[in-house]
Order: structure tokens, then C-alpha cells, then sequence
């Protein structure tokens, strides 16, 4: 005996026919979509396979829209089955039909919204950007590789400042705790020493033979080199440390005694020649 569906039934059906053939042309849609998009997909990896890892979010994408397309296969095929089975059973088969429908539906707009995002990654922007970073890295190597050779400038600078330091300081310390002085003022506040200390800017003929004076604040422990005499003979100093005349005459005499000694010296040498 022939089964007899109601008009409530019919309608139904229809409606679901209509939904669903709808929903089949919205897939045949997308699978065209994705076909457009397996093209695009193949470009980018042509044209970006040698930038492979800072476009690896892409392959990702493009692994995920294949699987799509195996899931609206698998869809298609579960909705055929579907509406075989709802002309056998209607009424339990018509809620489960809405249900896939609002799947379907769910999962057409999440693939449609993938869509957008594949496609708002323009090839020729992300070359670019692309050049942009190199030219970035470039810049920041030579920045890198300037700041190096400054910093290898500085610590040679420093090297050898420290080591006229410690010179100094060594000198100084001597001189402290010696008692070779060859004046002294009255009330012992100030001292007198040679010293053969030669800056590291300056310039000797014979080093050797170079002498001159330091002054030394006995109270402080602080010390000026000399730098030469006056027009008056008085000896001059390196530095802004303020030393009383009656020293500083000292020192020119003692200056003049080594230039003259220096100079007697010179003539004994040629007279032995």
C-alpha cells in the first residue's frame, strides 16, 4: 500500500528542498571559490618558496582550506543521504536536515570568512614588505657593525688612558712616599721632585734624557706636572691646580739647571768626538 504524506508534510519537504538546493548552489559557489583559490595558492608558494619561513601562516591556511573542501565532499554526500532518508521518515529527519542546515550554513560563513582574509594578503604588498625588512636588516648590521668598531675604539682609548693612569698614579704614590724631593717650603705644604714622566700626547725628542718638574700639596696628596717656563723663567703647569709663585720660581730654577746640565753634557760629548 502506497504511504501518503500530508500536505503539512509536502510543504515541508518543498521547504527544505528549496534550502537545500540553495545551500548546494552556495556550494557549488565556494567550491568554485576554492578552485580560485588552489590557483592563488600555487602562485604564492611559486612566488614566495624562497621566503618559506616567514610565510609559513600561509601554507597553514592553505592546508586548511583543502581539508574545507574534503569536509564539504564529505557534506555533500551526507546531504544526499539525508534527503533519501526524509522522504522515509520525515518528521525525525526534518529536525536533523535543520540541524545540518545550520551547520552548513555556520561553516559556509567560516570558510567565507577565511576567504576574505586569504585574499586581503596581496602578494605584491607582502614583496614589500619583504624588501622593506631586508633593507631594514641591512641598515641594522652596518648600524651593529658601526657601533662595534666605536666600541673597539673606545676600549683601546680606554686601555691606554688607564694605563697613563696607572702610571701616574704610580708616580704619584713614589713621589708621596719618598723623601728625594730637592725642595721643600718652609712649612713643608709643598714639595719639589724631578720626574721623567712623558704624557701620551706629547712629543720628545729624546725621552731619555727628558726631566721635569712636579708639585706636589702635601695636605691633599694632589700633584701638578710642569708644562715649561715663563718669559720671567718661572715654571708653568699642566693642569688648573693653584700653585704659589715663590714654588713655581723654585721650579724654574731647578728647569734652568737641567736645561743647562743637559747642554754641558751635549759639549763634553762633542768635545770627545
Amino acid at each position: 500500500m502506497a504511504q501518503v504524506i500530508s500536505l503539512k508534510e509536502l510543504r515541508t519537504s518543498n521547504a527544505l528542498k528549496v534550502d537545500i538546493s540553495k545551500l548546494e548552489d552556495d556550494k557549488l559557489q565556494l567550491m568554485e571559490q576554492l578552485e580560485r583559490q588552489k590557483q592563488l595558492e600555487k602562485m604564492l608558494r611559486d612566488e614566495l618558496i624562497s621566503h618559506k619561513k616567514d610565510f609559513e601562516h600561509l601554507e597553514q591556511q592553505f592546508e586548511h582550506f583543502a581539508g574545507i573542501e574534503a569536509e564539504y565532499e564529505a557534506l555533500q554526500q551526507r546531504t544526499q543521504m539525508e534527503r533519501l532518508e526524509q522522504m522515509i521518515d520525515g518528521d525525525r529527519k526534518d529536525s536533523i536536515v535543520k540541524g545540518q542546515l545550520k551547520k552548513s550554513k555556520d561553516e559556509l560563513k567560516e570558510a567565507q570568512d577565511e576567504l576574505r582574509e586569504l585574499k586581503a594578503l596581496d602578494p605584491q604588498r607582502l614583496k614589500r614588505q619583504l624588501t622593506d625588512i631586508k633593507k631594514k636588516t641591512l641598515q641594522q648590521a652596518t648600524d651593529n657593525q658601526n657601533v662595534n668598531n666605536a666600541l673597539v675604539t673606545v676600549r683601546k682609548e680606554l686601555k691606554d688612558i688607564t694605563t697613563e693612569k696607572e702610571k701616574l698614579e704610580s708616580d704619584l704614590k713614589s713621589s708621596r712616599n719618598s723623601t728625594d724631593f730637592f725642595w721643600q717650603s718652609l712649612e713643608g705644604a709643598w714639595t719639589l721632585y724631578e720626574s721623567t714622566t712623558i704624557l701620551k700626547d706629547e712629543k720628545v725628542d729624546e725621552p731619555d734624557k727628558f726631566k721635569r718638574i712636579r708639585c706636589m700639596f702635601t695636605a691633599t696628596g694632589m700633584s701638578a706636572l710642569s708644562k715649561g717656563r715663563d718669559d720671567k723663567d718661572k715654571a708653568e703647569w699642566l693642569g688648573t691646580m693653584e700653585i704659589p709663585e715663590e714654588v713655581s720660581i723654585e721650579a724654574g730654577k731647578r728647569l734652568l739647571s737641567i736645561v743647562a746640565e743637559l747642554e754641558e753634557a751635549a759639549k763634553d760629548k762633542t768635545s770627545a768626538k
